[in-house]
């Protein structure tokens, strides 16, 4: 009598052991996926921003091509330009 409880709680301890073992692996997958996720966000990132320098890359490549045509183009940016009038004043 002994002997068969001792098999049905050893029976019931590694039916349980496997389902634990069984979980632990989805769990594993679960977590391999989210960062397969992850890592596709950084990438999507990652080429969102290389296409906006290429954007970026093929105005300025257009408005070099106008400047060798010889044409008069307004930039996208400059720096900061200022006229400053000098007058000279004798009586000071």
């Amino acid at each position: 009598m002994k002997s068969e409880d001792f098999m049905k709680r050893l029976k019931a301890m590694a039916e349980i052991a496997a389902k634990i073992s069984k979980e632990q692996e989805a769990q594993k997958d679960r977590e391999a996926a989210e960062a397969e996720d992850d890592d596709m966000d950084l990438v999507a990132d990652m080429l969102m921003e290389a296409s906006d320098l290429l954007v970026e890359a093929g105005d300025l490549l257009s408005q070099a091509a106008a400047i060798l045509r010889g044409e008069d183009i307004e930039a996208d940016c400059c720096f900061p330009c200022c006229i400053v009038e000098v007058c000279c004043d004798d009586e000071l």
